[in-house]
């Protein structure tokens, strides 16, 4: 994903989030060192940036003999004109995209090319594997299939597209099929919605038979919204185009879909001319070396071929699975061959022990009567099952986690004006000399304000989470005098420190230190540490709080000699409601405080360390960019690709972006 705008990038990897392995660049030159190191499946690409443009970067990627396959989708912030859509084309890109971006659009967009690239890579893997060069492209016309009710728009295409190829046409569903299966065209362009069977029914069935895999199938409609893009992209097909469209992008889009097609048919040509090459010898190591089972029977259902992965799927000998009935072998599996021609079907195996196990079957024959041979090919799918189920698990929880983390915030907000409201009369109650209280009423009411204020630390620690689980929290980066702001913080917890009988120093640094950061949101991450050095550690203990660090990067520590925490609590030291155990205890704490001071730190640019060893005690540091004097005019921030100038800020937004 390549954009000038790291929030845009965020968007985007959120849309995506089916795909885990993302990459990110902010730059033309970014995003070309990085397709050269790691050669992508897919690249979207902005049009509009700084320097070299997404077209520049497209034209060098396509002269890259490693890159010139990958799939560029264009997105652009606008609009795109017909130049710019054409200009896109002709550079080698495959899609256009327009923001704000439109996430089932999007994500039907990326999986149809996708789709389209494995396929083309899978026929290559079988040509380079031949060792055979693909012949040259085809002279042979291409053939044209349009379909649509309207004779009007079957008229334009035709006029539009006359010097594309020969043309066949088709005014419903039914005859569309007839006539695909007569023609085998090079390219179907096809209206969604028709009387009777309906162009989605029409792909969905093309897309089913093994003759159309390789068929390109483009949807051209005047139905453009994004649910209906998505459906004829996941049945299948190529590319979507909305009317009305312009002649010069119709063109290029069509010409691309041509492109593909003879690229398609060299490698399939290549493949075929190879398997017939190849000798039986052959053909059996092949079939013996393949991962998946595979087992072909004859006319009277008897094994005649079996390879090592099937023996040991079904924990048979190689001879004593010759010449046995292939029902024997499969057992209620072999009854469904027929659902499995078409396209893989999910079954159940049992071996002779009784185990069962899920597995994927696909059957193909060959030859009729006597001669017919029947193949079956077995795929073990346990531990995708098994993945599938972790993955939806993980899920699950992380959704429950939010919608937990959600409804609490909105308590606490909900909560904030009626404890407002009490700690200010117990306030007033506390300082109303007119009616003064007997020790035990002041004591009690103490203890009332005491609890306010806790319960008002944890409401605002439970809002911030909710403020980040759903991106709403800013930070706001200013040049902070990190000195200065350890003090303060320290001041604010000596009479906790005081109570607690442990000794809290803050010594001066050397020379000054200061930090690019959000004042308020560093204030209250130092608060959290601090206020866990002195909660977590004894009487006669000691914590204390220093800064170190120059103009480039600042460092603020608190440590402490408390009680520490081993490697499993440290494991789980960032969960959200967690306390390590300490729950139980009498030390008050949600187990947020944290989370995060984390989250703060890294929306600041910064990173947060622990080092921690059971009754030694605990460090815990906090690493932020360095920020110049007042004097200076700017420093770099290294998130934000612009200057900070001091005294002015920087607004963040705090996503769960890359």
């Amino acid at each position: 994903m390549v954009d000038d705008d790291p929030s845009a990038i965020q968007v985007m990897a959120r849309m995506l989030s089916e795909y885990p392995d993302q990459r990110f660049a902010t730059s033309g030159q970014a995003a070309l060192r990085l397709a050269r190191e790691l050669t992508p499946d897919l690249i979207v690409l902005d049009v509009d940036m700084p320097g070299m443009t997404g077209l520049d970067v497209c034209e060098a990627l396509k002269a890259d003999p490693v890159l010139a396959d990958v799939p560029v989708i264009f997105a652009t912030s606008h609009d795109p004109t017909t130049l710019l859509q054409v200009t896109a084309f002709r550079k080698g890109g495959s899609d256009f995209v327009t923001k704000p971006l439109i996430a089932v659009q999007l994500t039907a967009r990326v999986r149809a090319h996708l789709r389209t690239k494995l396929l083309i890579e899978d026929l290559q893997r079988d040509s380079l594997a031949s060792g055979a060069a693909p012949p040259p492209p085809g002279t042979q016309t291409p053939r044209l299939l349009v379909v649509d009710d309207d004779v009007a728009s079957i008229y334009v295409l035709r006029k539009t597209l006359a010097a594309m190829g020969d043309f066949y046409f088709a005014k419903n569903g039914e005859e569309a099929l007839d006539l695909a299966r007569r023609l085998l065209p090079d390219l179907i362009l096809l209206d969604a919605h028709m009387p009777g069977i309906d162009g989605f029914d029409v792909c969905r069935t093309l897309k089913a038979e093994a003759a159309f895999r390789h068929v390109p199938i483009a949807f051209i409609t005047r139905f453009s919204d994004p649910r209906s893009e998505m459906r004829a992209l996941d049945l299948g097909a190529a590319d979507f185009i909305a009317k009305p469209y312009t002649r010069a992008v119709l063109q290029a889009r069509v010409r691309n879909l041509l492109d593909l097609k003879r690229r398609t048919d060299a490698e399939l040509e290549s493949v075929r001319e190879h398997l017939q090459r190849v000798g039986d010898a052959r053909v059996a190591d092949i079939v013996g070396a393949a991962s998946d089972a595979i087992v072909t029977c004859n006319a009277d259902d008897k094994v005649v071929l079996i390879n090592a992965a099937a023996c040991r799927m079904f924990a048979v000998e190689h001879q004593q699975a010759i010449g046995s009935p292939m029902q024997a072998l499969l057992g209620e599996a072999a009854l469904i061959d027929n659902q499995a021609q078409n396209a893989p079907v999910r079954t159940t195996v049992t071996r002779a022990s009784g185990e069962c196990f899920p597995t994927e079957m696909s059957v193909s024959r060959v030859g009729e009567g006597p001669d017919r041979l029947t193949t079956v090919m077995l795929r073990d799918i346990s531990d995708r099952d098994r993945l599938e189920a972790e993955s939806r698990s993980r899920i699950e929880a992380e959704t429950a986690s939010r919608t937990k983390t959600l409804m609490l915030s909105y308590i606490a907000h909900e909560m904030g004006n009626p404890l407002n409201g009490m700690l200010g009369f117990a306030q007033l109650m506390a300082a109303d000399e007119k009616h003064p209280m007997s020790a035990v009423q002041a004591q009690r009411l103490t203890q009332i304000l005491a609890s306010g204020k806790h319960l008002e630390v944890l409401m605002r620690d439970v809002m911030d989470l909710g403020r980040l689980e759903t991106g709403k929290l800013t930070v706001e980066l200013r040049p902070v005098n990190a000195a200065r702001c350890a003090q303060d913080a320290a001041e604010a917890v000596s009479a906790l420190a005081q109570r607690a009988g442990v000794t809290l120093t803050c010594p001066l640094p050397s020379a000054p230190a200061r930090c690019a950061a959000d004042v308020g949101r560093l204030h209250q991450c130092l608060l959290n540490l601090l206020t866990n050095a002195i909660k977590y550690n004894r009487p006669g203990g000691w914590a204390r709080i220093a800064v170190t660090g120059d103009s480039q990067a600042v460092a603020i520590a608190v440590s402490d000699n408390g009680f520490g925490m081993d490697a499993l609590q440290r494991q789980h030291l960032f969960e959200p409601f967690n306390r390590l155990g300490r729950q139980l205890g009498s030390t008050p704490g949600a187990g947020l405080g944290l989370m995060i001071t984390r989250q703060f730190v890294e929306a600041m640019n910064g990173q947060l360390r622990v080092e921690s060893e059971p009754g030694q005690g605990s460090c815990f540091t906090i690493s932020l960019p360095g920020a110049p004097d007042p004097g200076e005019d700017t420093i770099n921030h290294a998130s934000s690709n612009a200057a900070l100038r001091a005294g002015d800020a920087v607004s963040h937004d705090v996503n769960d972006g890359p």
